[in-house]
């Protein structure tokens, strides 16, 4: 897919996940991250023509990542066992329902009601090529090279949560197919 199609698509996707991020901010107790969340919607709603175009990036206005599994992480939930879920890739159990509930509870599903399922399912796809695609070398580096595939991105995995303090601890984490 092009970069004209798939950036745009990407941008499209990003904005509809502003409003589940904003709920999480407020929820987390974070009004900073919370109102570059709105901001961000508001900007590329309307001068980013609905999303396509990221202008609030262009004026530094980055979003800030966050999902239920850190709301349930701020209430002190532990994390739990480490799982491969299938075409999501590495989580934990805490992860997970964090996963299913941002879904189930993304107030953008309101917003395109009106949008045939099927776009909206072939934009979630294209998003998951832009992806592979953006990561394509840690991807490959961590499939195709390493001796043990699993271990690797589960370190990846543990590491990218720690360097984000997601999580302080990795204590709280079972792992049942560990040699310990």
């Amino acid at each position: 897919i092009p970069e004209l199609i798939r950036t745009p698509i990407s941008n499209f996707r990003g904005n509809l996940n502003e409003p589940r991020r904003f709920i999480n901010h407020i929820f987390q107790r974070d009004l900073s991250g919370a109102g570059v969340d709105l901001s961000r919607f508001i900007i590329n709603s309307t001068i980013g023509i609905g999303g396509l175009i990221d202008v609030a990036s262009m004026w530094n206005i980055y979003p800030r990542s966050t999902g239920f599994d850190e709301t349930l992480h701020s209430i002190n939930i532990p994390q739990g066992a480490y799982v491969e879920l299938p075409l999501f890739g590495p989580s934990s159990a805490r992860g997970t329902v964090g996963l299913v509930t941002d879904y189930a509870l993304n107030p953008s599903k309101a917003i395109t009601a009106g949008i045939d399922s099927i776009v909206m399912l072939g934009v979630e796809v294209a998003n998951v090529f832009q992806k592979r695609y953006e990561f394509s070398p840690l991807i490959d580096a961590t499939l195709y090279k390493s001796a043990d595939s699993y271990s690797a991105y589960k370190n990846v995995f543990f590491q990218t949560k720690q360097e984000f303090n997601i999580d302080d601890e990795e204590a709280d984490v079972f792992d049942p197919y560990s040699e310990d």
